[in-house]
C-alpha cells in the first residue's frame, strides 16, 4: 500500500487522497500551432522516473499539495527533495 506525506497531517494511506495527475508545463502563448495546442491539452506526461504530481487530501484536511513520485517504483519524495 502506498502512503503519502500530507504536509499538514503527516504520513497517510493513499485511500485518503485523490490524484489530480502530473503538473502541466506552462500554458503555451497565443502563437502556438493547432497541433501543439492539442498536444498540450490532451497528451499526458508519462515518463519513466520522477513525476511532479498534484494530490488532494480528500478524506482528511482537504488541502492540495505537490509531490514527486517515481512512476516505476512509486518512491515518493516531497517537493523539497526529502524521501518518505
Amino acid at each position: 500500500m502506498l502512503t503519502l506525506p500530507c504536509p499538514f497531517c503527516g504520513q497517510r494511506d493513499e485511500t485518503e487522497f485523490a490524484n489530480a495527475g502530473p503538473t502541466k508545463p506552462p500554458r503555451p502563448d497565443a502563437k502556438v500551432t493547432d497541433s501543439d495546442w492539442i498536444d498540450w491539452l490532451t497528451v499526458p506526461v508519462n515518463p519513466i522516473g520522477y513525476v511532479e504530481e498534484k494530490w488532494w487530501h480528500a478524506k482528511g484536511c482537504g488541502k492540495w499539495f505537490t509531490l514527486n513520485r517515481h512512476t516505476v517504483t512509486h518512491d515518493v519524495t516531497t517537493t523539497d527533495g526529502q524521501s518518505t
